[in-house]
């Protein structure tokens, strides 16, 4: 996966100079403070820049599942073999016969309905559920600690986070103490990778995201520690 990264994305254009700077210079190069955000601020950076998520799909209509249980490739062969039986047992018959494909109708129909019953609740079932589970982070909002929704996070938001939490963005680590995060769905490592607040490889040196250790990538996660880190 990181050899794909490497290829698809330019490390030093993305990451260089956010990582390079020292915590001090990164915080006042982006106009950054460790207390946090306040309330006009965070509702100024949600207006121009908008949530923090990745828009998704439309849910799909009824008759999306419906044709795709019809057109399924166990009903294509049987509507195959219904245009032949429809050839031979009605266009060529002297005596037209419709028994055979009225029992491969039947089964078309029977097979088409269960099929979309079922696909049709359960991605239903999923997308309620979905909506049910709000994934949290703790933020400095207005000089204090809060929990918020992880798509209410902006730039410049001070993020708290420990271990088992889920890193809602692409954060500079500000402060840690043995600070390890798992990579493990970016990069394919197995191993939790040690993120510090300043990076130890010179920027000309960076070749993939496991070079970037100071900074932490949205959907990895918390092995273990405390951290303070900033969304930029």
């Amino acid at each position: 996966m990181s050899n794909n990264i490497k290829e698809d994305v330019d490390i030093k254009k993305l990451y260089g100079k956010s990582s390079s700077l020292k915590k001090d210079e990164f915080l006042e190069t982006f106009h950054m403070k460790e207390s946090g955000l306040s309330t006009t601020e965070v509702n100024n950076r949600i207006n121009q820049y908008g949530l923090n998520e990745i828009k998704q799909a439309k849910p799909k209509k009824w008759y999306h599942y419906f044709f795709k249980s019809l057109f399924s490739p166990f009903n294509s062969i049987l509507l195959g073999i219904a245009c032949i039986l429809f050839y031979t047992d009605v266009y060529l018959a002297e005596v037209p016969s419709y028994a055979n494909i009225i029992v491969i109708a039947i089964l078309v129909i029977s097979s088409t309905l269960l099929e979309f019953f079922e696909e049709y609740h359960s991605n239903k079932a999923a997308e309620k559920l979905k909506e049910l589970v709000a994934t949290t982070t703790t933020v400095i909002r207005d000089g204090k600690e809060t929990s918020i929704p992880i798509n209410q996070i902006v730039l410049g938001d001070i993020v708290i986070l420990s271990a088992g939490s889920l890193i809602p963005a692409d954060l500079r680590v500000l402060d840690s103490k043995d600070l390890y995060v798992g990579q493990s769905s970016l990069t394919g490592e197995s191993d939790a990778v040690k993120k510090t607040e300043e990076l130890d490889t010179d920027i000309s040196d960076l070749d993939s995201i496991s070079d970037l250790n100071n900074i932490c990538f949205m959907g990895t996660n918390v092995i273990s520690r405390f951290c303070k880190m900033c969304c930029y």
